[in-house]
């Protein structure tokens, strides 16, 4: 099952790009991050009471969680539709996140005490050389400015630190409540935040945009994050840290074909640097298993 739910998180998250820029031409990041994260946290919670689980957790826990909310959630969810509301390309955005499984294996060395093998170092380091090649021959295409660029790769480096914290000190947590107070307290910390916003922020777009963006928002919020946060953590926590942020490195496919349906500049370079990425996926999730042997033997 492992397999698929990687396969999920994939075809969700990579969607998410485009919902996030029909969502960043009406309404501003705050709005569009804590709708996203309490539209999440609904389902989630949905669902735990449907298979009556207990959300009770002592205070450390609750914390960790928080920490958690607020570097893995709340920061990058609202980074990323400022961006996009920059005038941004969302395909282009996308493909910074497979920095995620490098800055991960950076993570875990210090927090987890597990060094990557060599396949994973090779696969990794040269997804990384492959990223770097498309973002600065093609920025410009897309409407990416160089300044943005440090501001980018802060999302994944979120990311990264999030998922190893819990792997480190969530283990013993079930998934599904990780996921649901995770989203609920992220969303709830933006809230007051995102009110202030629409309260003092310019009227963006027309009143179609709005509804375009509200309806966005409606898959964004319960499918792309409450759905596809809820597998990840349940990877993060079956097969560590590296085998979830893998997912990072298919993801930037998905948004690349919502950007040609869109009209985005799709050129061959992007086309070979992908299917090279993918190369490197395969060669990382071939020494998976080492990888997670170690980290549980480790704690």
């Amino acid at each position: 099952m492992a397999y698929l739910y990687f396969a999920i998180v994939c075809l969700l998250f990579g969607s998410n790009f485009k919902l996030m820029d029909v969502a960043a031409t009406a309404l501003g990041p705050l709005t569009v991050g804590s709708a996203r994260l309490l539209g999440g946290a609904a389902v989630l919670l949905g669902i735990v009471l449907v298979k009556r689980q207990s959300l009770a957790v002592d205070r450390k826990t609750l914390l960790r969680i928080t920490i958690v909310a607020i570097t893995a959630n709340a920061y990058p969810f609202v980074i990323q539709p400022w961006i996009l509301s920059q005038e941004a390309d969302h395909s282009f955005l996308a493909i910074f996140v497979p920095l995620t499984p490098l800055m991960t294996i950076m993570a875990a060395v210090p927090m987890l005490g597990v060094r990557p093998t060599g396949k994973q170092t090779i696969g990794v380091a040269v997804g990384l050389v492959l990223l770097v090649w498309i973002a600065l021959a093609d920025a410009e295409t897309h409407h990416f400015p160089q300044w943005l660029m440090p501001i980018a790769v802060t999302v994944p480096l979120s990311y990264a630190i999030g998922n190893t914290l819990v792997r480190q000190q969530l283990q013993q947590v079930p998934a599904l409540v990780i996921s649901s107070i995770q989203l609920a307290v992220g969303g709830t910390l933006l809230l007051p935040l995102a009110i202030w916003e629409c309260l003092t922020m310019p009227t963006k777009g027309t009143p179609a945009d709005l509804e375009h963006a509200v309806f966005a928002l409606s898959i964004l919020g319960p499918l792309g994050t409450g759905a596809c946060i809820g597998l990840l953590v349940h990877l993060i926590l079956e097969r560590g840290p590296l085998f979830a942020g893998m997912t990072t490195y298919v993801i930037p496919l998905v948004a690349l074909g919502w950007g040609y349906r869109d009209g985005e500049a799709i050129s061959t370079l992007q086309l070979v640097a992908m299917g090279g990425i993918l190369c490197m996926v395969a060669l990382v999730q071939s020494s998976q298993a080492n990888y997670v042997s170690a980290a549980r033997t480790s704690r």
